[in-house]
């Protein structure tokens, strides 16, 4: 009979468990990946709005400019104008005296005139005086040599009869050939003189002819322009040559000598403004076209205009330390507001603008150290809630900002930041 001993069979239990026990923690330290050392905290995160400024500074300008020059040369009269002076499309801004220019137009008038008198003379060049000359010449000597042909013929018969002698034909047949000559001379030159009225020299007289049309043209159309008028309503930037400083006449006072293409006026067009300011080489390449920028002043202190980024040069500005970083210029053109006036802003203010570089609505932003990096890849681990289980997932680096790192691949949740 065989007695059944409880404590041993117990003792052979707890054995076996002791023993799956060891194999079931031997494979998970073979199994999951090692973590490193420290304690772990669950940040939460979630999806937010996150943007990337840049500040500039700058001054306001018009948005168009243009320089009005002296037409031709002429005295200045009566100016009125001063820089910063408002004026209308189609104003009368200064008047020329035309004295020079009419003896000019006098001039080309005249040398017209005399270019048309030859274009006649070619004209009539058929029946002209040198036509009728040549052919009156050609015509004598063809009469004159049919004559001593006839008294030659006549001459031989009676030298052969030895009428006359020889000495007497001989003369009478030298001057024959002379009267030869003399009949081809002219025949080359009534040639000569009807190609003089069909050749080149008919060409240059055309040519000439129409220069001096055109000369004649253009200085009578300058009178025209005796008095400027604004093309655009603007401001006037300043007058005369561009070393003028602001509040001279810049050289247009009464009785000035102009020359032709002097700058006399610079005008600025109000239907729009701009800002034009200057980037470092580091951030130009954070900026494109048609970018929005905000813009305030303290001139216009409680109200906030708005623009865009309309021009990027791709050439540096010149500086003469060879040591500084380069600065590229930027052009910001103003948006009109909505009632088409631009209140209180004025040329030459100071201006802040506010450029967003980078914008993304749904953003996730985590702490740095929540990132294991693995070879090329970046992981982070999340789970979807406090109680789910962790998820290894692979991520993408985006910006960096202060409070993290912004990450692409992930959704709101929990992730891990392991202290060390």
């Amino acid at each position: 009979m065989r007695v059944f001993d409880r404590s041993n069979a117990l003792a052979g239990r707890w054995k076996y468990f002791a023993a799956l026990g060891l194999l079931l923690t031997l494979a998970l330290v073979l199994l999951l990946p090692a973590t490193p050392d420290g304690p772990v905290t669950w940040v939460a995160v979630s999806s937010q709005k996150l943007e990337h400024e840049i500040g500039l500074v700058g001054k306001i300008e018009p948005v168009e400019t243009t320089i009005i020059t002296a037409p031709f040369e002429g005295f200045a009269l009566a100016n009125e104008l001063r820089p910063g002076m408002q004026v209308e499309q189609g104003q009368a801004l200064l008047s020329l005296d035309t004295a020079l220019l009419e003896i000019k137009v006098r001039d080309a008038l005249a040398n017209k005139l005399k270019m048309q008198q030859a274009i006649e003379v070619y004209e009539a060049w058929a029946t002209g005086q040198q036509m009728m000359r040549a052919r009156q010449a050609l015509r004598v000597a063809e009469l004159y040599a049919g004559s001593l042909e006839l008294e030659l013929s006549q001459v031989e018969e009676l030298y052969q009869k030895g009428i006359v002698p020889r000495n007497e034909r001989d003369a009478l047949k030298q001057q024959h050939n002379l009267q030869s000559l003399e009949l081809t001379a002219a025949k080359s030159e009534l040639k000569h003189v009807q190609a003089a009225g069909k050749g080149e020299a008919r060409t240059i007289a055309d040519m000439e002819y129409q220069n001096a049309s055109i000369a004649h043209q253009q200085l009578s159309a300058l009178l025209e322009h005796k008095t400027l008028h604004a093309p655009f309503s603007g401001v006037v930037l300043s007058l005369g040559a561009p070393q003028s400083t602001a509040g001279e006449a810049g050289g247009l006072h009464r009785g000035v000598l102009l020359a032709t293409g002097q700058q006399l006026i610079k005008l600025g067009n109000m239907k729009g403004l701009k800002v034009v300011t200057q980037v470092a080489e580091s951030d130009v390449n954070k900026f494109v076209l048609n970018q929005d920028v905000a813009i305030a002043g303290d001139g216009f202190s409680g109200r906030q205009l708005s623009g865009y980024v309309s021009a990027i040069s791709q050439l540096a500005v010149q500086d003469d330390n060879a040591g500084s970083a380069a600065r590229f210029p930027v052009t910001i053109t103003v948006n009109a507001p909505e009632d088409g006036d631009f209140k209180n802003v004025r040329l030459g203010m100071s201006v802040h603008m506010t450029i967003v570089t980078y914008r993304n609505e749904n953003s996730f932003i985590i702490p740095h150290a929540a990132v294991e990096q693995a070879g090329d890849a970046m992981f982070v681990e999340h789970r979807e809630n406090l109680d789910a289980p962790v998820v290894r997932r692979e991520v993408t680096i985006g910006q960096s900002t202060a409070q993290g790192v912004e990450v692409f691949g992930l959704n709101s949740g929990f992730v891990s930041v392991r202290s060390l």
